[in-house]
């Protein structure tokens, strides 16, 4: 028997789905999300600049939907190759 601890369900994601920071600059394709966060596959220079509790704004970009939504993020989890980031959009961050 194994025990989901899951706060939320994960969302459905087009394969091209990524995200972008503030200045239009692309991180990477979003491969999982929940209500709570997100994660990152790191594709650009810019993302493996990001640290672990570095708050930004990112724009997640799904081109075959014509969405874009903008979230407040803070890196809470980083290795050689993704990111995960916890949504903090009016949450007070610490």
């Amino acid at each position: 028997m194994t025990i989901d601890r899951r706060h939320f369900e994960r969302l459905q994601l087009t394969e091209q789905a990524v995200a972008v920071d503030a200045q239009g600059r692309e991180l990477g394709r979003v491969f999982q999300a929940s209500g709570g966060g997100m994660r990152i596959k790191m594709t650009s220079e810019v993302s493996k600049e990001l640290a672990v509790g570095q708050q930004l704004q990112v724009t997640v970009v799904e081109p075959a939907l014509h969405t874009r939504n903008v979230i407040d993020v803070v890196v809470r989890f980083k290795n050689a190759d993704e990111v995960g980031v916890e949504f903090v959009t009016g949450k007070q961050v610490q």
